[in-house]
């Protein structure tokens, strides 16, 4: 059974509005950074169901003026859509775009003024037909071009999605026209349920088409929670001034680097160290040269390390160490080195730096708590041996 236009056309205007009311409540829900292109989605879906309305209305009452809009507003669809994917993935828009819109505005003329000569329905369908095709085929090779260019598999797969509608459309088209050719110039009007067939494919393309989209914003938006997720998850390991890593992590870190030690059989050693008289930068020149020292200590202590080895902010002006796969006698001479690199550090007004240092390494069996009690009485017994040097104990308890 034949296909009724009206009821098409009907069913176009619907599917247009509910589309593009749907992409509408995303666009304003998310945000702008990560929908930029979408109103361009939203103002395609609009013109399309405005488009399909007019064409409604023009099997009614067939007046030129009608008739031309509808056929603007679906002339401008290809357009509007590429707009939007070049914007949203921040691609060019010039010289591109103008030869899209230059096309369509050409493409609308050469229709109007066809008409105007006298050419008959079935002829303005063909040259109609022509346009849109030509319109498809750019669009095709812009998805191309992007295609090869993105990476994430959400964006791949909506742009496959969109192009396969694509392709359908310039297949149907090119069937229409084929179809409407035998008719052109006699004045007898084709089947009218060659154009209903395509707007039943038009149909299922924008659902399509705006599934795709909603895809890509679920994968911009899922990549942009996992972005913050793993930026609030560095934030909570590492310390933010000195970039090693923050005490709760450094501890945790340090329990599962003992337990592969106690299994592999490998020595580890604790340093806890501090520098000597640091409260009395703070107190005599602030705190921001305080944290300036802070920070070109943390420098130091990450060029020290060897790699596995792991460091990390106590506190204050107190740091550790965890040395992998270090015996106690390699862990003091690379204690040592840091202090002598330590050495080169200035304050503002002239001032140096030194460091004291604790050391211990992890008998069989210790945890993390035991083996810092001891790295810390190494550091206590610098301090009272002077400071500005590095105390080892011995893998006793």
């Amino acid at each position: 059974m034949p296909l009724d236009l009206a009821t098409t056309f009907t069913l176009s205007v619907i599917v247009h509005v509910m589309m593009g009311a749907l992409l509408g409540l995303f666009w304003r829900s998310a945000r702008r950074r990560q929908t930029a292109g979408m109103g361009w989605w939203v103002l395609n879906e609009a013109a399309l169901a405005a488009g399909a309305l007019l064409l409604m209305i023009s099997t009614v009452s067939p007046a030129r003026p009608i008739l031309a809009a509808g056929n603007a507003a679906f002339v401008m669809g290809i357009p509007m859509l590429e707009l939007g994917l070049r914007v949203w993935f921040g691609r060019r828009l010039w010289p591109g775009m103008a030869w899209r819109w230059g096309l369509a505005v050409l493409g609308f003329a050469a229709w109007w003024w066809s008409w105007s000569l006298g050419l008959d329905y079935a002829g303005r369908s063909v040259l109609f037909t022509g346009v849109n095709t030509l319109q498809a085929l750019l669009f095709a090779q812009y998805l191309h071009s992007q295609l090869r260019d993105t990476a994430d598999r959400p964006s791949r797969l909506a742009l496959q999605l969109i192009g396969w509608g694509a392709l359908l459309i310039i297949v149907m088209s090119l069937w229409r026209a084929t179809q409407n050719w035998p008719y052109a110039g006699t004045g007898v009007p084709p089947p009218r349920h060659l154009l209903a067939v395509l707007m039943v494919v038009n149909i299922a393309v924008a659902v399509t088409r705006v599934s795709a989209m909603l895809l890509m914003l679920h994968g911009r938006v899922e990549a942009r929670l996992q972005l913050a997720s793993a930026e609030l998850e560095r934030r909570a390991n590492v310390d933010a001034l000195t970039e090693v890593a923050s005490r709760a992590y450094f501890e945790a870190a340090s329990e599962v680097l003992l337990m592969q030690a106690r299994a592999s059989r490998l020595p580890v050693c604790l340093m806890l160290c501090d520098m000597d008289a640091f409260k009395a930068v703070n107190d005599e020149l602030g705190h921001p040269e305080g944290d300036a020292l802070l920070q070109g200590f943390a420098e130091q202590l990450r060029g020290a390390l060897r790699q596995g080895d792991l460091a990390g902010r106590m506190g204050g002006d107190e740091f550790a160490v965890l040395l992998f796969n270090c015996p106690l006698p390699a862990a003091q001479r690379i204690s040592e080195r840091l202090c002598q690199a330590v050495a080169g550090l200035r304050a503002s007004d002239g001032r140096g730096v030194t460091l004291s240092a604790g050391l211990a390494q992890a008998a069989p069996g210790e945890d993390f708590a035991a083996l810092y009690r001891r790295a810390d009485q190494a550091l206590y017994a610098a301090k009272a041996a002077g400071r500005n040097r590095v105390v080892a104990l011995d893998s006793s308890p």
